[in-house]
């Protein structure tokens, strides 16, 4: 039997998982507003901001949304990146305005504000497990290229 249609399966494996992996990461994507702060979910990390550190929200023309901090740290949600959906129907706006409805009159003096806290590395169980699956059938198929 031939062993280079065998590694051909197994990359092929490894690429849909890596691609399973990047679809479900952004689909995971999320601005969440909790009762003292904001807390951003990319892709890959996460950053939490108090309400009281923010200076100004901002949604901009073509699907985006904008937190600037007091310290000057800009947040930037993939979420909203480029999204059709927003296009139609203006959610980044709608958030914009959902964000400055919850800060207060008067932002904290930079010196008393707490810094952005940053997830460097968010878990993501699904897209974790498809990419451990991916990773096993790069190692398999690269065994089968080796021994083929």
């Amino acid at each position: 039997m031939e062993h280079g249609y065998d590694r051909d399966v197994w990359v092929a494996t490894a690429a849909f998982c890596a691609v399973t992996t990047l679809f479900l990461r952004l689909a995971t994507c999320a601005v969440v507003l909790r009762a003292e702060s904001l807390v951003v979910i990319n892709p890959i990390g996460a950053q939490e901001v108090r309400y009281d550190g923010i200076r100004k929200v901002v949604a901009g023309r073509g699907a985006s949304l904008k937190i600037v901090t007091i310290r000057d740290e800009s947040l930037v949600p993939v979420v909203f990146g480029g999204s059709l959906v927003d296009y139609r129907f203006a959610t980044s706006e709608l958030a914009a305005t959902e964000i400055r409805e919850r800060l207060p009159r008067k932002p904290k003096p930079v010196a008393d504000a707490e810094p952005v806290k940053r997830t460097l590395v968010r878990p993501c169980r699904p897209a974790d497990f498809v990419l451990a699956i991916g990773v096993v059938a790069a190692i398999v198929g690269g065994v089968m290229g080796a021994i083929g």
